[in-house]
């Protein structure tokens, strides 16, 4: 079986309302009303047409040539049997820098697409492929972003409440004046028996994070995630030692994460296939961190359908899940691609039985959701 064509689809969906969150020095970044997608579709000589995702494209790392970007993709699958994962990963690595967000989500997107075709091509479900299912269904936390109106945060949870929701985490970092009014809110809302994390997103200092987190944990914290800059892991070693709240922090690569297990510095580690650009080096991740007896949550970049699919398959392997983890995006965005949308049941996923990750695209939404030609109306 060997990969013979590659077709990419572009995609742009809105969000439920504009997003905000914290950066390095406690300022607010942009806020985001829409994502930019890629969406492969991967054909095989024998038939079978596995899809992967690149998600939530920044608006700066887009490429400046579509028409290069797709034929450089095409590099690296066309002529490629879909078993042949590791050397796909390698000779990416060996050509791309994959910190580079729109590189290490296209890395994933392939990484996708192959596991894909290789549960089409055995009638299993990928997450076979990596030991089995541990887990069938997962928790996941209720993202709630910086909202300065206190009844929009407010509405938003009292409604996730409703649905089923006991787990959320609140995007902090920017005024811990209203962080805290927002926390005090949420814990009013959800009751003491609900998991609440608080994601900084690098907006403390080492200085301010003790301080901030001990006032914050009055409301029973559940996990700190990016306190301070991640560069440095013995700065987020030395806010760990002062605080009695889990730290958490996002583990792209196992470099990083041999150095926060070195320095002390976490908890538990952040985990998402599209950070650490695709299944296979995300479950290496998660066995370092199960070796090192540090816990796992599946951190998201507010994946779509097809990408919370491949999240799935992922975290029914994982053993050492230990807080709830992040895919909100179905139901962050107006629009998906799937021919039957991801539905959250009491707050939780379920991850399909069906051969491959399970997905069935919806073509007429891919093009509904297409950009528009420059010039159109």
């Amino acid at each position: 079986m060997k990969i013979e064509s590659i077709t990419v689809h572009p995609v742009i969906v809105k969000r439920q309302y504009g997003t905000v969150i914290a950066k390095e020095g406690g300022k607010a970044k942009n806020t985001v009303n829409r994502s930019h997608f890629f969406f492969f579709e991967v054909r095989t000589d024998n038939g079978l047409t596995g899809w992967g995702e690149v998600s939530d494209i920044p608006e700066e790392d887009l490429p400046k040539s579509d028409a290069e970007y797709v034929d450089t993709v095409r590099k690296f699958t066309v002529g490629r049997n879909p078993f042949d994962i590791q050397r796909m990963h390698h000779d990416f690595s060996q050509h791309f820098l994959v910190e580079n967000s729109l590189w290490n989500y296209t890395r994933c997107a392939i990484d996708n697409a192959m596991y894909d075709l290789q549960g089409l091509a055995c009638n299993r479900p990928v997450f076979d492929f990596f030991g089995g299912a541990v887990q069938r269904e997962l928790r996941i936390s209720w993202v709630a972003y910086i909202r300065e109106d206190l009844n929009l945060i407010r509405e938003e949870v009292q409604q996730k409440t409703r649905q089923g929701f006991d787990a959320f985490k609140l995007k902090v970092g920017v005024d811990i004046d209203l962080d805290e009014a927002r926390l005090a809110a949420v814990r009013k809302i959800t009751g003491p028996d609900a998991s609440i994390k608080v994601d900084a997103n690098e907006g403390w200092s080492v200085d301010e994070a003790p301080r901030y987190i001990r006032r914050l944990n009055k409301y029973d914290l559940a996990g700190v995630e990016t306190p301070v800059p991640r560069e440095d892991p013995r700065a987020i070693a030395a806010v760990r030692k002062q605080v009695d709240v889990p730290i958490l922090e996002h583990v792209s690569s196992l470099d990083y994460g041999l150095a926060l297990v070195k320095a002390g510095a976490v908890d538990a580690f952040n985990v998402a296939t599209t950070g650490a650009g695709g299944l296979w080096p995300a479950r290496q991740i998660v066995t370092l961190a199960d070796s090192a007896g540090v816990g796992v949550l599946l951190g998201s970049t507010v994946e779509l359908g097809p990408g919370t699919l491949a999240q799935l398959h992922f975290g029914a392997t994982v053993p050492n899940l230990t807080l709830p983890n992040d895919l909100i995006g179905p139901g962050m965005y107006t629009a998906d691609v799937l021919q039957k949308p991801l539905t959250y049941t009491n707050g939780r996923l379920h991850v399909p039985n069906r051969p491959g990750l399970g997905i069935a695209i919806d073509r007429a939404k891919l093009k509904q959701l297409a950009p528009k030609p420059v010039g159109a109306k």
